[in-house]
């Protein structure tokens, strides 16, 4: 691939993740307002279908990765975003929480996987770039689409009717699909995966021992920290922000994660990607501390500026550390195996979160889960300096 071709697929690249993202915040910073105030669900409901949206990642988000190591980046993009783009406005005619559930069942079989993939395809391009451009450096347009879409649509809706966001999302991925068939040019891959068996799966994770017990961690940490993830709109309405203020605190959560994604591999690169990891955990603990202690929605916004560190760094981290132990063949695999783990303990989160809120508050639930993720990490440092540890790694 010549320089200048390289030079302009970079350019698509970032547009690609620039759009998607957009499509994104447009529906998802207030799918759960939504919810809340349209068919007027209970936050359990509310927390079983946001459940139901990431636990499918466990399961469709690695078979979308094989496919993609099989048959390619853009096939696979192309197929997951085109079906996505016919099913999100068909959140209009569903009224109830059963409805809800098993229409977001059928969406995430194919929209989930998205993400996963435009990841790889991040990935592939730094590797072509010999390093020149770094993940970090591409996954920030995701955070100026999120950021902006976000705040223009809090805006938007303010003034008309919150139903428009399964209409602009549509729009804005049809834009993104339309960009890559186009435009986008697949990326020469080391080695294309050659069996489609989940038991390639189940190999890696056997064979790298560290990769399942890091995936694990995320997972747990995973759980703790839900609800700042999919459900942070719904503190925000608790704390009763308009709509506005949330596309406002989502524009800052994404503007925060900006010199993340730019200077995060430099941090990786000094510090290593496992203590930049615990960095993440112990930054975002404070965050829900601080969500905890507070009832003002303006100052809960600009706790939000921590968001840089609890999403932008901390998946910097996690996709820095998992592409150097997967091979090329099993990149997008790889890639794949993260959202599976960290969306699986998102969705057991949110629903233990709708749970309680039957007893106590979302804002409660920050400080003590926030409590929890302290001591989680309190236990990694300890096992990290253990006698047991240092033997099996020096070993």
């Amino acid at each position: 691939m010549s320089t200048s071709t390289d030079k302009k697929q970079g350019i698509i690249i970032r547009l690609l993740f620039l759009l998607t993202y957009a499509a994104l915040a447009s529906w998802l910073s207030y799918f759960y307002i939504y919810l809340k105030e349209v068919p007027q669900l209970n936050t359990l409901q509310i927390g079983i279908i946001a459940g139901f949206q990431q636990f499918n990642t466990v399961f469709v988000v690695p078979v979308w990765g094989l496919l993609s190591d099989r048959f390619g980046r853009k096939k696979m993009l192309l197929t997951s975003v085109g079906l996505s783009i016919l099913l999100i406005p068909g959140f209009l005619l569903w009224n109830g929480a059963l409805g809800f559930t098993l229409f977001m069942i059928l969406l995430t079989l194919f929209y989930n996987p998205i993400m996963s993939l435009l990841d790889t395809v991040a990935l592939d391009y730094e590797e072509q770039s010999g390093g020149k451009t770094s993940f970090g450096q591409i996954r920030l347009f995701a955070s100026l689409g999120w950021a902006s879409s976000s705040l223009l649509t809090g805006m938007f809706i303010d003034k008309e009717h919150l139903s428009y966001i399964f209409i602009i999302a549509p729009l804005l991925l049809l834009a993104m699909w339309s960009v890559m068939l186009v435009f986008y040019r697949p990326l020469k891959v080391t080695k294309s995966l050659s069996s489609l068996k989940p038991v390639v799966i189940k190999h890696l994770l056997q064979a790298e021992r560290k990769l399942l017990l890091f995936l694990l961690l995320v997972f747990l940490y995973s759980v703790f920290t839900a609800p700042v993830y999919l459900i942070i709109n719904v503190y925000y309405h608790e704390l009763g922000a308009p709509n506005s203020i949330i596309g406002l605190a989502f524009a800052v959560q994404a503007i925060s994660e900006l010199p993340f994604f730019f200077f995060g591999k430099k941090l990786i690169d000094r510090f290593g990607a496992s203590r930049v990891f615990l960095f993440t955990m112990t930054a975002t603990a404070v965050r829900m501390l601080a969500y905890g202690f507070t009832s003002n929605p303006e100052v809960a916004v600009g706790i939000g500026v921590i968001h840089g560190i609890s999403i932008g760094l901390f998946f910097v981290s996690i996709v820095a550390f998992v592409h150097a132990i997967v091979p090329a063949q099993l990149r997008s695999t790889g890639q794949s195996l993260i959202h599976t783990f960290y969306a699986g303990g998102v969705a057991f989160g949110n629903i233990f979160t709708g749970l309680l809120d039957n007893f106590i508050s979302v804002r409660t639930t920050m400080w003590i889960n926030g409590t929890v993720v302290l001591f989680l990490v309190a236990v990694v440092i300890l096992y990290a300096h253990s006698p047991l540890y240092i033997k099996r790694r020096n070993n």
